[in-house]
């Protein structure tokens, strides 16, 4: 872990929230896990499933520190006039991705951390499946305490100032998603300003009219992510050559191609693969033609020239 660590030096025990004692708070969270394998299946077209662990006191910044250089989605509840946030577990769009694209199942399988900083069509789609979690974690509260719950902004924890300034008591939620491609860790970090707004309508407990959930959600959240606008690029080959050589081309210079590829082309979509395709021609122009589906978590370099022995 880097950074963060005075947070805990002098610091007294957080205290616990008279919220995580109740039935209903309880009964909430075992419906939290139902509801995001619902609203993840119906945004990215697989079949999702989560388990919540027990809930546990921290201070909300120790806890951003102990998940430092991870991905990070801000929500605020207007409603509320309060932010909770959303803690992922390194590796988690590539996950998605492939399970969207049809990846074997390996729900045992360990996430594997990515080699750098998540690209911006990463960001996003972290993003996305921020949004599907938090309409599952008001859907889960809604029979006691119906309020909405917007993503505000995605990021890398590089500092404790996630959820603002003031050094917060805070209930960390665990919860172990496992998508078709492998599991990942998300942790829900409840400030006690967020659940000292639901006291007491979780004193009161169910209403005779409780907030119904939106039949219509998933299926708005599915239309949102399948409208999202991505750039693919095609690409037939990639091969190395010095400065020197680059210097000197110009126009009518021919580059030979390898024969690596086996004349494939290639599509990717962020510097990730996602097809293969056959070259052809269709109406007088260039045609792609899909040949299979890229569906491993971590892609490698475009195949080129075999290496000399």
């Amino acid at each position: 872990m880097a950074g963060g660590g005075w947070l805990r030096e002098g610091r007294p025990q957080s205290a616990t929230h008279a919220i995580e004692r109740t039935p209903q708070f309880r009964a909430a969270m075992a419906r939290l896990a139902e509801h995001a394998g619902e609203r993840l299946g119906a945004a990215f077209g697989a079949l999702f499933t989560a388990a919540a662990e027990p809930t546990r006191n921290a201070n909300a910044f120790a806890a951003l520190a102990e998940h430092w250089g991870q991905p990070a989605v801000a929500l605020y509840s207007a409603t509320l006039d309060a932010r909770v946030a959303m803690l992922f577990e390194p590796g988690v769009a590539g996950l998605v991705i492939s399970s969207m694209f049809g990846a074997a199942p390996a729900n045992d399988a360990a996430a594997a951390a990515p080699s750098k900083p998540p690209t911006a069509l990463e960001t996003r789609l972290i993003g996305e499946v921020a949004a599907a979690l938090a309409a599952a974690l008001r859907d889960a509260f809604a029979p006691v305490a119906d309020f909405e719950l917007e993503t505000e902004r995605s990021e890398t924890i590089e500092d404790d100032g996630l959820l603002g300034s003031k050094d917060a008591a805070a209930l960390i939620a665990p919860m172990t998603i496992k998508a078709p491609a492998g599991p990942f860790a998300v942790v829900l970090l409840l400030p006690h300003p967020f659940l000292t707004a639901l006291t007491a309508a979780f004193a009161r407990g169910p209403a005779p009219s409780a907030a119904k959930l939106d039949p219509v959600w998933s299926s708005r959240m599915e239309s949102r992510v399948r409208q999202t606008n991505l750039t693919l690029t095609a690409i037939l080959d990639e091969f190395q050559m010095s400065l020197a050589d680059v210097s000197t081309l110009m126009v009518g210079h021919v580059l030979p191609l390898s024969d690596g590829g086996q004349g494939r082309v290639r599509i990717e979509s962020g510097e990730r693969g996602v097809f293969v395709c056959s070259l052809g021609e269709r109406g007088g122009r260039y045609a792609l033609e899909v040949e299979d589906i890229i569906a491993r978590p971590v892609e490698g370099p475009y195949p080129g020239p075999a290496a000399a022995p």
